[in-house]
């Protein structure tokens, strides 16, 4: 029975870290002209399409019923929207941003603690191996973007997140009080069994960390003079000063 950390665990995850590194390593030096990258873009979105859509037939035929095929985690939701916002959205989208944050989050979490890899007794169970696939490929997805500069992290589209998790709960309860499920987005059960990890911890906990990372990556890639919050800081600063 596969186990979390246990040998099949380890060498998958060695396995896809070398690929995933050589695979942007080669892009980011090789990978020029825009429409190249637009072509590796799409394909490797519709390829974590491919995944998600594996995984929710996967699911359909060992749990029953065709309510099944829409997910009801963070991690599955987001991999099914986010190759989409990949295709369609603009790098400045504040869509792409929230996506983009949810499936490196949810994606790295599942990538090192995948508490689905013992359902079956090897890890190419197709519910295994397409759950561990498509967060896996959702990780990649997210450097993709960010080697080929289709996608740019910005506080001024922070509220984002916001909207995003607003709707990620409404969803939830639709799926709760008009599809019949048991739970839906960790409203009703945490995360992890027995943990604080519920909704409301995961969601405060995300907002803090990603308000963060926003405020590092602006302080070390722009300009003083570009950084949202010092545009902030001037803009009150004239306000108050003309009272």
């Amino acid at each position: 029975m596969p186990q979390i950390f246990g040998i099949e665990h380890i060498i998958f995850m060695l396995v896809s870290v070398a690929v995933m590194v050589t695979a942007l390593i080669l892009i980011g030096k090789f990978v020029k002209k825009e429409r190249t990258k637009t072509v590796i873009i799409v394909t490797c979105a519709l390829i974590q399409l491919t995944f998600i859509i594996w995984n929710r037939l996967a699911v359909m035929e060992y749990s029953g019923g065709i309510s099944e095929f829409l997910p009801t985690t963070f991690c599955g939701i987001t991999s099914l929207l986010f190759p989409l916002a990949m295709i369609f959205c603009k790098k400045d989208s504040g869509i792409l941003q929230f996506l983009a944050s949810c499936m490196l989050l949810g994606g790295v979490l599942t990538f090192f603690y995948p508490d689905f890899i013992g359902q079956d007794a090897s890890i190419f169970f197709d519910k295994t191996l397409s759950g561990l696939l498509h967060h896996t490929m959702g990780i990649f997805n997210f450097f993709l973007i960010c080697v080929t500069k289709r996608y740019k992290p910005s506080l001024k589209k922070w509220n984002s997140l916001i909207f995003g998790l607003c709707a990620y709960m409404t969803y939830g309860i639709f799926m709760i009080s008009m599809l019949g499920h048991d739970d839906a987005m960790y409203i009703f059960h945490p995360l992890i069994d027995g943990t604080i990890f519920n909704w409301v911890f995961v969601g405060a906990m995300f907002i803090l960390l990603y308000t963060i990372a926003l405020i590092i990556y602006e302080q070390i890639s722009l300009k003083k003079e570009d950084r949202w919050v010092y545009i902030t800081y001037n803009k009150l600063k004239a306000k108050f000063s003309k009272k």
